[in-house]
């Protein structure tokens, strides 16, 4: 199969490359920074930018992981997030509506975090611009392209190479510097998410870009729900440092209880039912 990957240069997208890869896939591979000469450059906010992709391509699917992909750069500049998170992702949906398999990942960020275990049936009500634009992409994937699936990720963990971030990698550059420093990270003991681990993600999106019955919306997180803090702690403990490096802290303290959602657990029995999947969450 022929797959269009999008953000192939960003954390995640590393990752599904790499299983697409040694799956057997042919690739092309689409970001804002290429890393090989063959990867196509191109800016997908701009209006018309996957009509002519699709066009030039002609892949048999379409993985779509480029974003604006947190809360803080969607909020310094919302009207790209629109662009890009919701957009061009509408433009995405009726570009592949007409024969290309389409699996959009999105987030668990479109729900408010009043409570956890959240279902595909459950309301989004997202609190920030990063969940309303993401949010707006899955509707228009959905509405336009009907045999697409749409994937909702908990927090991705795992090592990003160099020039990727990942919430894994941060946490390991900031132990390091305790160590020696003794300045400790603080993580969130009230926010609660199902972290999964990246290489499991990346292997569950090639199953259901290869899987055209699997259809509509998908929740893939981990077997726990975890607090940031306790998350960190395992990590911690993985890579040889010692628990007492990290100090909790609160999304109050931290003056963002309004803005992050407390407790963003997914249930993805859906999902693992489907593929007969065990993620882990690191």
């Amino acid at each position: 199969m022929h797959v269009l990957i999008t953000g192939a240069s960003g954390f995640l997208g590393h990752w599904a490359d790499a299983a697409l890869s040694a799956a057997g896939h042919a690739l092309t591979r689409v970001s804002r920074r290429p890393s090989d000469p063959h990867d196509v450059s191109t800016d997908l906010a701009e209006p018309g930018a996957f009509t002519a992709l699709l066009r030039a391509r002609a892949p048999d699917a379409v993985l779509h992981l480029a974003a604006v992909p947190d809360i803080a750069p969607c909020k310094a500049d919302p009207e790209h997030a629109r662009a890009l998170n919701a957009s061009a992702v509408a433009e995405l949906a009726r570009a592949c509506a007409h024969g290309t398999r389409l699996v959009h990942v999105s987030t668990d960020q479109v729900f408010d975090g009043t409570r956890g275990a959240w279902s595909e049936s459950d309301e989004p009500r997202p609190l920030h611009v990063y969940g309303e634009t993401k949010r707006a992409g899955e509707r228009a994937v959905l509405d336009l392209c009907p045999d697409a699936a749409v994937v909702r990720p908990g927090l991705i963990t795992g090592h990003a190479s160099p020039g990727r971030r990942s919430c894994s990698s941060g946490l390991r550059a900031a132990l390091e510097g305790a160590a020696s420093n003794g300045e400790r990270p603080g993580l969130f003991t009230d926010e609660i998410r199902s972290p999964i681990a990246a290489r499991d993600l990346a292997r569950a999106l090639v199953v259901v870009v290869e899987r055209a019955e699997l259809t509509g919306l998908f929740h893939a997180g981990g077997p726990e729900a975890l607090s940031r803090f306790e998350l960190a702690q395992l990590e911690a403990r993985d890579w040889g440092f010692s628990s007492s490096l990290i100090r909790p802290s609160t999304r109050a303290e931290a003056g963002l209880a309004g803005e992050r959602p407390a407790d963003l657990s997914l249930d993805s029995t859906r999902l693992i039912t489907a593929l007969g999947w065990t993620p882990q969450s690191r």
